[in-house]
């Protein structure tokens, strides 16, 4: 079931890139202007980013097997990386362009009233996709659903400053268009590094936070039975985290006690929502006086 939900979002996600894609080609073929260019361009990228998603992700939902025992949970944050080079040789791209027509005082000769109506229909659609895919990220637990809602979020913004611009530029301030191209490059590249960065880190198996790592310590020492948690080590695979930890119970227990505590230590924390395996060290606890072993 999450399985079809994260796929159904990533179709959503496909079905409104392209629309926003062929709307401000469409604007983009109708004026001179290099906000809608740049804007089009960075609807290209998304699109590019909303199919490798789709693909990752049904790859990341499948079931663990035999070459690959801990799952398929790294394709996801590997879809962030593949978007992130897209999104960075776009927004390079989107700023040469700009910077050269500066610099050769190059303006646009005809915009028209159509664009406003695309950057006006994009902010609007783009501020339902943050919404979308901020609740999908977070009932799934997903970055990458995580990190397109903050970039639908961020091109409301920038949708609202290209669309400034371009009604500068309908006032005869034409230069403010390129200029405004310009910083629509900058947020790309920059929204390039972020989602690299981030991806970057589940990939290379990043600890998760204080916040997470304390919450899975009072986790196991809250199950019966056990005395003191130690040595609690965690990062990611793909975009869930492997746990394990020492958990000191009494040195009087049985093997077989012992084992059951170890069990009760494990389930509750791999029933904590980011967790997928925990792998739980027994190590009795002498009684005072004793050293263990003795």
């Amino acid at each position: 079931m999450r399985r079809s939900a994260a796929m159904r979002a990533t179709a959503v996600g496909m079905v409104a890139n392209a629309f926003l894609l062929v709307l401000k080609g469409t604007a983009s073929g109708l004026s001179d202007s290099l906000t809608i260019f740049s804007e089009t361009l960075n609807s290209l990228a998304d699109l590019l980013t909303a199919v490798v998603v789709l693909l990752c992700v049904r790859w990341a939902w499948m079931s663990p097997d035999e070459e690959h025992p801990f799952g398929h949970r790294r394709a996801e944050p590997l879809a962030g990386m593949f978007a992130a080079i897209f999104t960075g040789i776009l927004g390079f791209e989107v700023c040469r362009t700009a910077i050269v027509d500066l610099w050769h005082g190059h303006t646009a000769a005809y915009i028209g009233w159509y664009p406003v109506v695309a950057l006006c229909i994009t902010a609007v659609l783009k501020a339902w996709l943050a919404v979308y895919f901020s609740r999908r990220g977070e009932s799934l637990n997903s970055p990458a659903f995580r990190a397109t809602a903050v970039d639908s979020r961020n091109d409301v913004l920038v949708a609202l400053q290209a669309l400034l611009a371009v009604v500068a530029a309908q006032m005869q301030l034409r230069t403010l268009d390129t200029i405004a191209a310009l910083v629509v490059g900058v947020y790309i590249l920059y929204s390039a590094h972020r989602v690299g960065m981030e991806n970057l880190d589940y990939l290379m198996g990043r600890a998760p936070g204080p916040r997470m790592l304390n919450r899975i310590r009072t986790t196991a020492d809250n199950v019966p039975g056990v005395c003191e948690v130690d040595n609690v080590l965690a990062h990611y695979v793909g975009t869930f985290v492997h746990v394990e930890f020492t958990a000191r119970v009494d040195g009087s227990l049985s093997t077989t006690q012992s084992h059951d505590v170890a069990e009760a230590a494990r389930a509750a924390v791999e029933a904590i929502g980011m967790v997928d395996r925990a792998f739980v060290h027994i190590e009795p606890m002498p009684a005072e006086g004793e050293s263990v072993g003795s």
